[in-house]
């Protein structure tokens, strides 16, 4: 058998929120953890944390793998999109964050994309993983929802 495809994912919802504000937020690379199951690290690598090139050391458990890559930010478009890819690890990965204005708020796309290790191995784990990446998105995207909507909106002065 061939190599696998790569295997991609994307969740969607919509925040009460401006875009201004979900970009900001998600810009915030310590945020990440708090939304997303199973990310134990998400650390900048040198003084450049947010905007084009910025890089993270980052580490999750998946299935019991502990998993570490470093990713660099190759998409910034405030206040439309961030986007990574991975630089190095066991799992080459991208994602991105899309953030388009609606009525009433923002439609919010989180999407992840990687490509299983080759293999018996590969085959297997990667279908038990889709499950867990798809969970893990919807789940991020709620938690997200539920604290930018909890919090008062920015321009609220004391």
């Amino acid at each position: 058998m061939g190599r696998m495809a790569e295997r991609c994912f994307s969740a969607q919802t919509v925040i009460g929120r401006p875009a201004s504000e979900v970009f900001a937020w998600v810009a915030d690379h310590r945020n990440v953890a708090r939304v997303l199951d199973g990310v134990r690290r998400w650390e900048p690598l040198g003084d450049l944390d947010r905007g084009l090139g910025a890089r993270f050391a980052v580490a999750m458990q998946v299935l019991g793998l502990h998993l570490e890559n470093v990713l660099v930010l190759d998409t910034w478009d405030e206040p439309r999109a961030i986007g990574w890819r991975s630089e190095s690890g066991l799992i080459a990965q991208y994602g991105y964050w899309r953030f388009t204005r609606e009525p009433g708020g923002t439609q919010v796309t989180l999407t992840i994309g990687y490509r299983p290790p080759g293999g018996a191995l590969g085959g297997l784990v990667a279908g038990q993983v889709d499950a867990i990446v798809r969970g893990r998105l919807e789940a991020a995207l709620d938690r997200m929802k539920d604290i930018l909507e909890a919090s008062p909106p920015s321009a609220s002065a004391g």
